[in-house]
Parts: C-alpha cells; sequence; structure tokens
C-alpha cells in the first residue's frame, strides 16, 4: 500500500466511513456500528474523578459544624461513593477499551458485526486497559494536589467573605480576585487534562494496531511507536494536530447534523400527528385522551430521536477517525496496509472511447503550400 501523508490521508478515511457504515445504509445494522465506534471512542483515557472528591475529606474534618460522629459519617458516604463509582467506571471503561478493539477490527476489514473482534482481541485489549488504568491513576493523583489546594482555598475565600460582608454590601474587589483566581486554576487543571487525554488517544492509535494484529506485547508496541516517532516526527505531529481539528470540526458537524435531523423528525412528526389528530377528533375521541396521546408520543419521539441520531452522528465522526488512522498508517505498516486494500473494493472502472490505449497525439498537417 502507498505511504500517505497525514494529509492525503484524509480523502480516502471519508470513503472508508461510508463503506462500513452507509454502504448500504440499514436502520439497525448502521446505528450499531456507529454506537459501538462512539462507545469505543469513550475509552481513549482513564481519569477516575470520583477519586478525586476524596481530596475533601481534609476539608470537611476542618469545618467547625462538621465534627464526630457527623464528620465520620460524612467521610464514610463520601469514601463509599468514590469507591463504588470508581468500581463501576473502571468496569465500563474495560468494557468499552474492549469494544475499542472490537471497532478497529470492523472498520480494518470493513465487517458488519462486533462479535468476532470482541472475542478475537480479549486479551490484547486488556493489556492496554491496564496501561491506560495506571497512567490514569498517576495523573489522577498528580491533578489531586492541585485540586486540594483549589477548593480549600475557594471555602477560605467564602467563608471570609460570609465573616466579614454586611448584608447587602456588595462582595470587595479583593474577593472578585480570588474567584477570577480560582476559575483561572480549574482552568489550568481541565487544560492539563485535555492535553493528556489528547496525547493518550494518540499513542492508543499507533499501539493498538500492534497489539490487535500481531498480539505484541505492549513493551514492543510502545517500542514500535517510538521508531516511528524518531523516522518521521513531522509526520506524527502534523497527524496529531490534524486528528484534535478533525475531532473538533466533525463533532460540531455532527452536533449540527444531529439538531437538522431532530427538526425534520419534528416536523414530520407535527403534520402526521396532526392529521391523525384530527381524524381521531372528527371520530369523536376525547379532547384529554387526544392531548394525552400527544403527549406521551412526542416525549417516546424525542428519547428515539435523541438515543439514535446522537449515536449515528457522532459514531460517524468516530469511524472517520479510525479510518484516518488506517490509512495514515498502512502504508507504513505492511500488515495493516494489506488487510485495508483487501477489504477496499475495486473503483468501478470508467469506460474507455478505445479498446486499448489511446494513439498518441499527432498535430494535424500543414496545407499544402501555394
Amino acid at each position: 500500500m502507498q505511504i500517505l501523508s497525514a494529509l492525503d490521508a484524509i480523502s480516502p478515511a471519508f470513503s472508508r466511513t461510508k463503506l462500513v457504515l452507509f454502504s448500504p445504509f440499514r436502520f439497525g445494522r448502521t446505528w450499531k456500528l456507529a454506537a459501538s465506534g462512539y462507545l469505543g471512542g469513550m475509552s481513549a483515557a482513564f481519569l477516575p474523578w470520583p477519586l478525586v472528591y476524596l481530596v475533601f475529606i481534609p476539608i470537611v474534618t476542618d469545618q467547625p459544624d462538621i465534627a464526630g460522629d457527623a464528620s465520620r459519617v460524612v467521610i464514610s458516604v463520601l469514601v463509599g461513593l468514590c469507591v463504588v463509582l470508581t468500581l463501576v467506571y473502571l468496569v465500563f471503561f474495560y468494557l468499552f477499551s474492549r469494544l475499542r478493539f472490537a471497532y478497529f477490527d470492523v472498520v480494518l476489514n470493513a465487517g458488519k458485526f462486533i462479535a468476532p473482534g470482541w472475542r478475537k482481541h480479549g486479551a490484547a485489549s486488556l493489556k492496554w486497559t491496564l496501561f491506560k488504568v495506571l497512567i490514569g491513576c498517576v495523573v489522577t493523583a498528580i491533578v489531586a494536589l492541585p485540586v486540594f489546594h483549589i477548593a480549600k482555598g475557594l471555602v477560605g475565600t467564602f467563608q471570609s467573605l460570609a465573616a466579614n460582608m454586611a448584608p447587602g454590601q456588595p462582595p470587595s474587589p479583593q474577593f472578585m480576585q480570588a474567584i477570577f483566581s480560582v476559575y483561572a486554576a480549574f482552568f489550568g487543571v481541565y487544560l492539563f487534562v485535555g492535553l493528556f487525554m489528547w496525547a493518550v488517544s494518540v499513542l492508543g492509535d499507533f499501539v493498538v494496531p500492534s497489539l490487535a494484529l500481531e498480539d505484541t506485547t505492549l513493551n514492543e508496541a510502545l517500542r514500535r511507536v517510538g521508531v516511528f516517532i524518531r523516522n518521521e516526527p513531522g509526520q506524527f505531529a502534523l497527524y496529531a494536530l490534524l486528528k484534535l481539528a478533525l475531532a473538533l470540526v466533525l463533532f460540531m458537524a455532527a452536533g449540527l447534523a444531529f439538531y437538522v435531523m431532530l427538526l425534520i423528525v419534528v416536523i414530520v412528526a407535527v403534520i402526521v400527528g396532526g392529521i391523525i389528530g384530527l381524524l381521531l377528533y372528527l371520530a369523536h375521541v376525547p379532547t384529554a385522551v387526544l392531548v394525552g396521546l400527544a403527549i406521551v408520543f412526542g416525549v417516546l419521539l424525542y428519547f428515539f430521536a435523541i438515543f439514535y441520531g446522537t449515536f449515528v452522528a457522532s459514531g460517524t465522526a468516530m469511524t472517520f477517525l479510525e479510518s484516518y488512522l488506517l490509512y495514515f498508517l498502512g502504508g507504513r505498516y505492511p500488515l495493516l496496509g494489506d488487510l485495508l486494500t483487501a477489504s477496499t473494493p475495486p473503483a468501478p472502472s470508467g469506460s474507455q472511447p478505445y479498446p486499448g490505449p489511446p494513439p498518441p497525439f499527432a498535430p494535424a498537417p500543414l496545407p499544402p503550400s501555394q
């Protein structure tokens, strides 16, 4: 397969997305594949945010209004909720991470079923999942320290405001400055977390193929990523930047497409529902019954549109990003490139005016001289 640059891989990725999801469009199958791609993309990075709330334990114990048994109850409830939510998140994260491997198999082979890839990549997905859990816990612990100091400072600021501000008096400039400082600090934390998620997502793009296709060790997969970065640092950086830009554009387009679809569904539902309601009214159905049916039908239709449209729109974006990776990496990874080529249908041959190559161009003869 030809080696494509990060820019050249964009165009065939659109064709691959159309092939996987919409060739042909099937109401149930397209939704199933798009939903699988969307949920698999949610496993990009592991960040156990419920554990961050444990930093509030020292803040709670320092409050004079909470002491003794009340303090122990609050701490027990906080710890219990954080642990339970983290365990639930861990289970879903593993399922989504394994689904990412299964969907990688679907996009690569233009498959229509999730189950074969799910069964095949269980061991490989577990290795990558455990690695992401490990680095995610480390990053969460790093983030917890500034979050603790920010939260402690915010609590102190409001306590100072409550103690020193008279009723009806506007907040002091120092208080507003402290609030803006807190917002700036939280923005820095979110920026750091966003960069971490982006970095792990890009790293996963280059690790998953080796694990899925050859079941290599994690060290070997990471070593290959390092070799690629050393050999083509410019293309790697361009891919990472383009993936971020394309993701932002695609998800904004997906949101716009969803709302356009929702508007069309609402218009059609109003027209059809109005006709049916008129016929029922002429059949002397009570008005209260008609209103109740309209409310129930509207609520069900709204949730169906949300459930179906969100997954299809966002899953299409995730399918494109997966296809983009395959075409960028295919020429540099022969095994992946061969599988990608084998699952790509040949382009239809256009009709030619000649049975063979056209004759060479020959200029028209000059008119005879007079």
